[in-house]
């Protein structure tokens, strides 16, 4: 039995999609389960596996191109299922063009009887023959007639002589290309989809954005301690990151409007709190949610934050780790970065903007003294969060930072 392969669906927002890769070739075997191609989305560069067992006989779009959600892209079985397929469609062609040949035809039946010879005067004197239908799209484009006398050879102007008429008076100048300073790169489907979301985003939530300094030498030990005695043993490694996301959602209990969503009757409130990391790859910022961190202790956070950032640089994500975000952290330490902004991921209301950790002197006691600072700039959306809840809120991310055993009650 011929079994067709379908574009799947990439999300609410994504209609159409690219093919990557195919992994499969036409003949060969293909098994329930075995990765058929690999497709670009809006968010991520996705695998998409076989529902169907046998022969793959036809593969209808190439690497490099957008197709459409719920296209047939393959198909799946034995090699007397396409000759039957083939019969199908070419029955189907036949059909559909002797439907067109009679519409064409009516068309043409119709234009005929609309394109009589009707006398026009123009200046007294001269008289211009031109069907009704060309005078009638003359007098909407504003073209005078004499000048289509004079630019076509017959003796009547029909509608199709003004048509030529107006391409060539539009027609550019063709530039010659010369050497020059600068060189294209093709936009990916990833690119296009975040400059168009960055730019709804700054259109559509009002930002505001506030910072903190952290001391992070409380934090810095528990990582170690814990990497040490704990889960290394698990073959885990606690992450700066990892950490952030447990205090963040220990943070929200005290203000849970910064995990929530605007609509303009009603505001969305989440009950778990749904962290979107950034990632950097060759084709954009991915960014893969780790679930319901608010019930997780710190080693399932690092479990299954580790496991999607490999899943992202192996290209293995699959769209329900990318979707139901509801706050996002962006962390630019590793490049260098001390602070830095971020533009919110919608429909969240909150992103998190993490600089590198570094040596800087600060006062303790009266005293000054050399402490590991790490800066935490969060944008919000006005709409939802007020200074009054965004500030405590960020003051509360820096206090569970400082002082983590705070996160055990």
């Amino acid at each position: 039995m011929l079994s067709k392969i379908l574009m799947p669906s990439g999300g609410q927002t994504t209609d159409e999609m690219l093919i990557q890769k195919w992994n499969k070739h036409v003949g060969d075997t293909v098994k329930r389960g075995d990765i058929l191609f690999e497709i670009e989305t809006d968010k991520a560069i996705l695998t998409v596996e076989s529902f169907a067992e046998g022969v793959l006989l036809e593969v209808r779009f190439p690497e490099g191109v957008m197709v459409k959600v719920g296209e047939v892209v393959a198909l799946i079985g034995n090699p007397g299922d396409l000759d039957q397929e083939k019969k199908e469609n070419q029955k189907q062609k036949q059909e559909e063009k002797v439907d067109r040949k009679e519409k064409r035809d009516a068309v043409v039946n119709k234009e005929l009887v609309a394109e009589t010879d009707t006398p026009a005067r123009f200046n007294g004197s001269k008289k211009i023959l031109a069907s009704p239908l060309a005078k009638s799209l003359a007098k909407i484009e504003k073209i005078d007639l004499e000048k289509v006398a004079r630019f076509v050879s017959g003796n009547l102007i029909k509608k199709a002589d003004i048509s030529r008429y107006l391409r060539e008076q539009t027609k550019a100048p063709v530039e010659t290309e010369i050497e020059s300073d600068h060189y294209f790169i093709d936009n990916s489907q990833i690119r296009k989809t975040i400059a168009k979301r960055m730019r709804e985003s700054l259109n559509t939530a009002p930002h505001y954005v506030i910072s903190v300094d952290v001391d992070m030498t409380a934090a810095i030990a528990l990582r170690n301690k814990l990497n040490k005695n704990g889960l290394s043993k698990q073959g885990l490694k606690v992450s700066f990151n990892d950490l952030l996301m447990k205090v963040v959602a220990k943070a929200v209990e005290s203000a849970p409007l910064v995990n929530a969503s605007f609509s303009e009757n009603k505001l969305k409130v989440f009950r778990n709190v749904n962290i979107g990391l950034a990632v950097a790859t060759e084709t954009g910022i991915i960014v893969p949610v780790v679930h319901n961190v608010n019930k997780k202790s710190i080693a399932e956070i690092t479990a299954d934050s580790s496991r999607s950032i490999a899943r992202v640089k192996n290209n293995q994500l699959t769209e329900s780790e990318l979707q139901g975000g509801t706050i996002t952290i962006s962390n630019l330490g590793m490049f260098g970065i001390d602070r830095f902004t971020a533009i919110i991921n919608q429909p969240e209301s909150c992103i998190l903007a993490v600089g590198g950790i570094s040596k800087k002197p600060v006062v303790v006691n009266d005293a000054v003294v050399i402490r590991d600072i790490m800066n935490i700039t969060a944008s919000f959306d006005h709409r939802i969060i007020d200074g009054a809840v965004g500030a405590p809120f960020l003051q509360k991310v820096r206090e569970l930072l400082e002082d983590p055993e705070l996160l055990l009650y």
